[in-house]
């Protein structure tokens, strides 16, 4: 169960994702991908981030969103959709994701 305290910090990171600064946006998606399955709420704005103009951010949204794993399973047709982005980084780093959505998730049924 999560504290108030946490919820407020994830709120907190979640409105840094649409920050001006890009380093901000870089320390929040980092931070939400650390807390794994926690983050889940952070799921629709870091799909929102995989349509960014910015390269870097929605290379940075596919890989929190791949950090997160299987909690972030609402974002795989998302996902399935960059595979096709024009910058060949994207592209992979969303198929990266949607790998350790899938590896994390079938690993978790197995055990």
């Amino acid at each position: 169960m999560r504290s108030g305290k946490n919820d407020l910090t994830i709120e907190k990171l979640i409105e840094n994702l649409k920050a001006s600064d890009q380093v901000v946006r870089l320390h929040a998606a980092t931070v939400l991908g650390s807390m794994g399955d926690d983050a889940t709420q952070a799921v629709p704005a870091l799909v929102e981030l995989l349509w960014a103009e910015n390269i870097h951010d929605r290379k940075l949204a596919a890989l929190t969103l791949g950090k997160i794993g299987p909690a972030a399973k609402a974002a795989i047709p998302a996902l399935f959709a960059a595979v096709d982005d024009e910058d060949d980084g994207v592209a992979e780093m969303a198929e990266w994701a949607l790998e350790e959505i899938d590896v994390v998730e079938d690993q978790a049924e197995a055990a």
